[in-house]
């Protein structure tokens, strides 16, 4: 009976301790909240603006979650807030980056493009790097003729 006891004992004490680290990783990886959509994109172009803000033009690779109307190969256009005011290189995403961007949509967008203006969703930490995966099949580079 004492080792049936401990047997039980000792496999809910593991579920419990494995209930708690499932949930420390779920939180560290979990997307910032409050954005209407999560969209792995292309950077295409990036420029700091004024104050701390950084304009992108960036390709929409596929959408992950979103409650706005966005397709992949859509042409968007984001303001973001840049982490350190002082050093606009820092934090300014290079052209041809791949990444996760948390987005809402701009509220100071006008016009028939307005649908692809967005704004940065976490307030300086909208982008996020891919894991360690491949992104999209479509985006894999291959060496054009004559530069390899």
């Amino acid at each position: 009976m004492f080792k049936f006891d401990a047997i039980r004992l000792t496999t809910i004490a593991a579920l419990g301790a494995l209930s708690i680290l499932w949930g420390a990783v779920r939180a560290e990886s979990s997307p910032p909240t409050g954005a209407a959509a999560t969209l792995e994109v292309k950077v295409l172009e990036a420029q700091p603006s004024t104050g701390n803000e950084a304009l992108y033009r960036m390709e929409v690779i596929s959408v992950l979650q979103s409650s706005i109307r966005v397709k992949p190969g859509d042409s968007i256009r984001v303001r973001s807030r840049l982490a350190a005011p002082d050093a606009l290189d820092q934090g300014l995403k290079p052209r041809g980056w791949i990444g996760t961007a948390y987005l809402n949509p701009d509220p100071r967008a006008t016009g028939p493009e307005a649908r692809l203006q967005f704004v940065g969703a976490a307030n300086g930490d909208s982008f996020a790097e891919l894991p360690p995966t491949p992104p999209s099949v479509r985006w894999i580079e291959y060496p054009r003729e004559g530069t390899e």
